[in-house]
């Protein structure tokens, strides 16, 4: 009777089952470190791996302020996945730890954009509190003679100087030189500097209005330049971009949500950073005394 039991195919399969989930609980044990416990631990070895992603990513050794920015992603992305896993948004999903981070954030995201619509009170407070995000920079137009480098005779270059003063017309052989206008409408510094430099900005700030003045250099050579315009940087008018002051204030109210949750959450943890090379503004910021 027993051996007829013991040679029965579905008493194999119930022992098999056995001793292969008995295997697995020797070789990997359920732990509750990493989901249940109120600790987060940063030792050296974890630090290295978390440089060593860093390090191939940017090709250089991080400084003391990329180690702040690397230990606060970190403790983010723990945060957020030992509370995702507590919401059981793990389940029926196999996408490791980051995407179950990214989902916790999403949540603090959309808390944020559950918010109640901005009055235009809130607008008009969040426009005047961030008056940096709102400012336009200097700004100016002018027209332009280019000499590139080879052409840049001290001679020639004083000569169209004063032909241009005396009301010449530009030449034709002058005419969108590389193809880069003569006539430049009101126009940031910035996009100047990405068109000639820095240093052709900067000169344009110093330079009277209604004069040919020159040669001025640029990253394309020697320029005769008339600024026709000098616009300082200025707030723009709420009422001209509150479109723009209300996309701010949803962006800005996204991640307002996801600080403050990220802060509660954390709260809830006690964080241990024994790695070497730590800024101590940040031991500060994350260990509880």
């Amino acid at each position: 009777m027993v051996k007829k039991i013991i040679s029965e195919p579905l008493v194999h399969f119930v022992v098999l089952g056995a001793l292969l989930f008995s295997a697995w609980s020797w070789v990997s044990p359920t732990s509750t470190e990493e989901g249940e416990s109120d600790v987060i631990v940063i030792d050296q070895r974890r630090l290295d791996h978390l440089e060593t992603l860093w390090k191939a990513q940017w090709k250089r050794e991080p400084a003391p302020e990329d180690v702040a920015a690397i230990i606060d992603r970190h403790l983010r992305q723990e945060v957020f996945y030992r509370e995702a896993i507590n919401m059981g948004l793990d389940q029926d999903d196999d996408i490791v730890r980051t995407r179950l981070a990214q989902k916790m954030e999403a949540v603090a995201s959309d808390l944020g954009m559950l918010m109640k619509p901005p009055t235009e009170t809130d607008l008009r407070d969040f426009y005047l509190q961030r008056k940096g995000l709102f400012t336009l920079p200097d700004a100016f137009a002018f027209e332009q003679v280019l000499y590139l480098p080879a052409e840049s005779k001290d001679a020639e270059l004083k000569v169209m100087l004063e032909n241009l003063n005396s009301g010449d017309g530009i030449p034709e052989n002058r005419i969108n030189k590389l193809s880069i206008p003569n006539s430049w409408a009101l126009t940031s510094v910035n996009s100047l500097t990405n068109s000639f430099g820095g240093s052709f900005s900067d000169s344009l700030a110093q330079l009277p209005v209604g004069q040919w003045v020159g040669p001025i250099p640029s990253g394309l050579g020697l320029h005769l330049v008339k600024v026709t315009e000098n616009q300082k940087s200025q707030l723009a008018s709420y009422e001209s971009i509150k479109g723009y002051v209300e996309q701010q204030y949803q962006y800005y109210a996204v991640l307002d949500a996801q600080k403050s949750m990220f802060q509660e959450l954390l709260n809830k943890y006690q964080v241990q950073i024994s790695a070497n090379n730590v800024p101590e503004a940040v031991i500060q910021e994350y260990v509880k005394p």
